[in-house]
């Protein structure tokens, strides 16, 4: 077999990985190379922005689960500086629970500090576009133009199929899903040798993890495998690794968690032993036969993940239970055609598809272990969680894809050979070919793109945008204003009143956050918010918000007790 790489385009390249050379390649099929990685970028970045743009000139704020972490991203440069992430849904006893870092905090501390009132969007699209684009040129860096446009393909997937990913990328469990992607494919990339994307998939799991725990086990298992595979590559193809990587993989990987660490030493019990009783705690696991079911019903065609899923109700609880309907014995064939795959692609010399395989192995097999540990009492987060079958399932297909390409070109090679074809490798052996297929290929990523955005305007008057609706979100800006008028200087606490409804507590939060930036000093009422905001003073002055049944102001008013 001439392709010693495993290249899924046939291309004969240097055994030894790194930049790909020029030479011998025609000016025409550089400029189509070029072109076609500057679409794939396009495609899967410009549609985060256009959504984002609009979400801004809307008045988005910060509201219920982005005001808390937007409130410790301010907090960075404070002497109140976090040490741990986001305040979680769980407790473990009386103790608040919080995620395993504060990474996303770091990454918007600046934004936030520049506009407090929407750096946590636009900072956060920041770092999702660099995401996407560190996906992307995995991609490139692994086959060309072929790579990036399957990379920026598998973005619009999860966009098309989770729209409220592109919608809220500030939320925390978007955010960290987003920079999944970027560590599945610089894993994939350091796994066939090209070991200096090692240390860009450890940061990439380190905001994954630390974003979202129940995203530890895909995350760390792609990055785990991908040196071990990378320097076998290596020493299979030239028997030369260099080991500066592994120096600045762990140097960067021990940054990531030094703070963490720190609270996890200084306080007893510390935040990870928290997360930890927290998870037993919560009764018995949903279990590994659910999540194989689960894992075969997301990986099976079509996928359990094609339709959205109901925004509430009934409707959404049996959708959540249906997801786990899916064959287990589906989901344990495609393991076991995963590591058939990755040990006979590695007998015939195609590195980079065992790789590959071996890598969406390991996603896959950490996306099943990160489903079975969710407790049964908790299963509706499967809702959001379950968004992680999206790209592993896309993994998968694409390894499938990758594989059955190489069967047909071998049957080719062997059953109708033609001594006058080039071994250069172009998909149809020849310029005007190539031509024709990125065209197409750059259409269909441009279809995809403007599909993303198409369905994100479809959903920007719901809740998906701002966790809570448009009408929270302006009614927590005024609420700000009116209650800034009124506040005292002190610690004061936050009520509000007027009828009852689900958008209360997320205006309490995002004026509560609105008001630290402007120095003030807020303790909203409801328990929940305490670890996060402080314990209210028991005899002090009250600031109640006063929300309108229909039409008319949030006002504000001063008790003093």
């Amino acid at each position: 077999m001439s392709n010693r790489t495993g290249s899924p385009t046939g291309v004969v390249a240097d055994p030894r990985p790194g930049p790909r050379s020029d030479s011998g390649v025609g000016p025409g099929r550089r400029r189509t190379g070029t072109a076609l990685r500057v679409v794939s970028h396009l495609a899967a970045e410009v549609p985060l922005v256009v959504l984002a743009v609009i979400e801004l000139a809307r008045g988005w704020r910060p509201v219920y689960d982005n005001a808390d972490l937007a409130l410790r991203s301010f907090q960075v440069f404070s002497s109140h500086s976090p040490l741990v992430g986001h305040q979680m849904a769980v407790s473990a006893g009386s103790r608040a629970v919080f995620g395993p870092g504060p990474i996303q905090n770091w990454l918007l501390a600046v934004p936030v500090r520049i506009d407090p009132a929407q750096g946590a969007l636009w900072g956060a699209l920041v770092a999702v576009v660099v995401a996407v684009a560190l996906t992307v040129e995995a991609g490139s860096a692994v086959a060309g133009w072929r790579g990036a446009a399957v990379a920026s393909g598998s973005v619009l997937v999860l966009l098309l199929a989770r729209t409220d990913v592109a919608l809220d990328v500030a939320w925390n469990v978007w955010f960290g899903l987003c920079f999944l992607l970027a560590a599945v494919g610089s894993s994939v990339a350091a796994a066939t040798g090209r070991l200096r994307w090692w240390p860009v998939a450890v940061v990439a799991a380190t905001v994954t993890v630390q974003c979202q725990a129940a995203f530890a086990p895909p995350a760390v298992a792609v990055c785990v495998v991908a040196p071990v595979l990378g320097i076998a590559v290596r020493r299979h193809r030239s028997g030369a690794v260099e080991w500066a990587w592994l120096v600045v993989g762990l140097g960067v990987g021990v940054a990531g968690w030094i703070a963490p660490a720190a609270q996890q030493a200084a306080d007893h019990p510390g935040n990870l032993t928290l997360i930890a009783r927290a998870a037993r705690g919560s009764g018995p696991s949903i279990g590994w036969p659910a999540a194989l079911r689960a894992f075969g019903g997301a990986t099976r065609v079509p996928p359990s993940w094609a339709h959205a899923l109901p925004a509430s109700g009934t409707a959404r609880y049996v959708a959540v239970a249906g997801s786990f309907s899916g064959p287990a014995g589906w989901g344990v064939v495609v393991l076991a055609a995963l590591t058939v795959v990755s040990v006979v692609a590695w007998w015939a010399g195609r590195t980079d598809l065992a790789a590959c395989a071996a890598v969406t192995l390991a996603l896959s097999g950490g996306a099943v272990a990160a489903i079975a540990v969710v407790p049964g009492s908790q299963f509706l987060v499967v809702g959001y969680l379950g968004a992680l079958w999206v790209p592993v399932a896309t993994a998968v297909w694409i390894t499938a894809a990758w594989a059955a390409w190489e069967l047909v070109a071998v049957a080719r090679r062997r059953w109708w050979p033609s001594p006058g074809r080039a071994e250069s490798g172009t998909l149809g052996g020849g310029a005007r070919i190539e031509r024709t297929v990125a065209v197409v290929v750059a259409v269909g990523l441009l279809l995809g793109s403007g599909g993303v955005v198409r369905r994100g305007l479809d959903g920007m008057d719901g809740t998906t945008p701002t966790l809570a609706g448009w009408t929270a979100v302006h009614a927590a800006a005024a609420g700000a204003d009116a209650a800034a008028r009124v506040a005292p200087s002190g610690p004061f606490r936050l009520e509000v009143a007027g009828p009852t409804s689900a958008t209360q507590f997320a205006v309490l939060t995002g004026v509560a956050y609105l008001l630290v930036t402007r120095g003030l000093d807020p303790r909203p009422d409801p328990p929940v918010t305490w670890a996060t905001f402080g314990h209210p003073p028991v005899h002090g002055p009250v600031v109640v918000l006063e929300l309108p049944g229909g039409s008319g102001a949030v006002r504000a008013q001063l008790r003093r007790s």
